[in-house]
């Protein structure tokens, strides 16, 4: 296997595939890949997730990465946070569970709240409280393993919890204390669902799936032959494959790190590699290629992934085996205020969360009228521009594009949703429509028909915008009295249909949309620059900006 990957790596270097290594002042104490570490972890902790929430970005890959690099304790108050949010969002489960509803079969994907509604869910808080020498099977008295440490056959669970996904996080998240569970199933059936060539998938070929799934099994590696031979089949297939993201790489040092010394020159390349989408400015990571945006996930996987391996050649144990957290037993849970870290209205959805920043001094250089709304957007990565330098904020919108920026300026979890026979599972926008259709903030032109590339009108962003409202907590409901007193001011708002009439002036009434003009103009298209306004204002509105 060693002379394998070394082959391989003298092969991809005489054709130019490496490339060098992101060059980042080093000092004589610590080497380039420990500094770019160090600042990931900062750049996690203070520009992006200055208060973390549960949820798979900005909550528990933060969380685990700053614990296992010995940043924080369960005693932090940037810890007490996210925790105060856990104790928030399972007393919400409480209450969803207590009204008969079973979490292992939801009736639908939106009974629960999107942050603890699937069973990796549950792993990757088991992860996170792990990670601080909390014991997940006593967080205030409930015990998170039972909703995962049972193998259920696949064709026993609900649609949410059919990935291998689940198995894999099932088997990492029982070995972090360990827990108690059913070890030997997960292992049998990781191995049962291995290809012939090595790799895993949901439903079909994917890197990731693959590597996380010998993520799991890694622990075994050397002392159960049979894993070892699967494991080996799939190190020689994922030594031939291009680490094509930040991403991918950052999962292969943890899976080389949790394999052992004997891996060393393999983890070091691939550490190597990924410090190729570190952006110097930010302290984070680009993606998909190294001239792309910073991204927030790519930059906790990195950052989680870098921590892995100064724990792999500092000798300490492996970045998911926190036996060390719990050598003097667990930890206690801290005395926990909810009202800390509380963001929004009180009425918010649970599934709406902000945004963190992720792009701090993006900017364009065409905008002018709105450009406070477009620079707060686009830190976020709510919104894009046309290019790096320009954001085009008189051209128009289409539907498709304002569910996209829609729902992620409300940070809703992304629901698989097959609503529209004219949005195909392979279209960019799939995911984002389905969402904002489940959210019922979006509808189709009928039934069956979204039309995904038409233009967005004025009174229609008001209307999607109203029904976002609603969701952040905002009392959108408007008397005909007030309808009338809001819209009669405007010279043509006899023009805009009857179903927006309560939605435009409700968007006048929160200042959403500048009722110092003096015309709605209802039926003209919605312009870039217009639409990031109105989703700033509802955003500022909400506490969610």
């Amino acid at each position: 296997m060693r002379k394998l990957f070394v082959y391989f790596l003298v092969f991809v270097m005489s054709i130019g595939f490496v490339m060098p290594m992101t060059p980042v002042q080093a000092t004589q104490s610590q080497p380039d890949w420990e500094i770019v570490m160090n600042r990931s972890l900062d750049f996690l902790r203070d520009a992006v997730v200055p208060n973390p929430l549960v949820g798979s970005v900005g909550g528990e890959w933060a969380v685990l990465a700053l614990a296992r690099a010995e940043r924080v304790t369960a005693s932090d108050p940037w810890i007490t946070a996210w925790l105060s949010d856990l104790e928030r969002m399972l007393i919400e489960v409480d209450r969803i569970t207590a009204e008969g509803h079973d979490i292992q079969h939801p009736p639908s994907s939106g009974t629960f709240p999107g942050g603890m509604r699937r069973w990796t869910d549950f792993q990757r808080v088991t992860l996170a409280l792990s990670s601080l020498g909390l014991d997940a099977t006593n967080f205030n008295g409930r015990d998170l393993t039972t909703m995962y440490n049972t193998f259920i056959p696949v064709s026993k669970r609900h649609a949410l919890n059919m990935t291998i996904n689940v198995d894999t996080f099932a088997l990492i998240a029982l070995d972090t204390k360990p827990y108690s569970g059913d070890r030997d199933q997960f292992i049998q059936w990781l191995l049962e669902e291995s290809r012939p060539n090595g790799t895993w998938g949901l439903g079909s070929f994917d890197l990731d799936v693959t590597i996380m799934a010998a993520q799991s099994l890694a622990r075994y590696y050397h002392g159960n032959p049979e894993v070892r031979v699967a494991l080996d089949r799939t190190l020689e297939w994922l030594f031939r494959q291009t680490a094509p993201d930040p991403e991918s790489t950052a999962q292969m040092i943890v899976l080389l790190t949790a394999l052992g010394p004997d891996f060393t020159e393999e983890a070091s390349y691939y550490v190597n590699w990924l410090l190729r989408w570190f952006d110097e400015e930010s302290g984070g990571f680009r993606r998909p290629t190294p001239n792309s945006p910073v991204n927030h996930m790519a930059t906790e996987q990195a950052a989680y992934a870098l921590v892995a391996y100064w724990r792999f050649v500092n000798g300490m144990t492996h970045l998911y085996d926190m036996s060390d957290m719990f050598d003097g037993g667990s930890v206690e849970i801290p005395t926990l205020d909810l009202q800390t870290g509380v963001i929004g209205l009180p009425n918010r959805h649970p599934d709406v969360r902000p945004t963190a920043i992720t792009f701090p001094t993006r900017t364009f250089a065409d905008v002018h009228t709105n450009r406070a709304a477009v620079e707060a957007l686009a830190s976020r990565g709510i919104i894009n521009g046309r290019t790096e330098t320009t954001f085009d904020p008189d051209a128009t919108m289409t539907r498709a594009e304002f569910a996209a920026i829609i729902t992620r300026g409300l940070n809703l979890p992304d629901v698989t949703v097959m609503a529209f026979n004219d949005v195909a599972t392979n279209a960019w926008y799939f995911g984002a429509v389905g969402t904002a259709f489940f959210y019922e903030i979006v509808n189709g032109i009928s039934d069956a028909v979204f039309n995904p590339n038409g233009t967005i009108t004025r009174q229609e962003a008001a209307v999607i915008i109203s029904r976002a409202a609603r969701l952040i907590g905002m009392n959108t409901e408007l008397g005909n009295i007030e309808i009338l007193n809001m819209l009669a001011p405007f010279g043509d708002y006899r023009y805009a249909a009857n179903w927006a009439w309560e939605a435009l002036a409700f968007a006048y009434r929160e200042s959403i949309l500048d009722d110092n003009e003096f015309y709605i103009r209802p039926l003209e298209p919605a312009t870039r620059g217009e639409i990031a306004e109105m989703l700033y204002q509802l955003l500022t509105s909400g506490g969610l900006i």
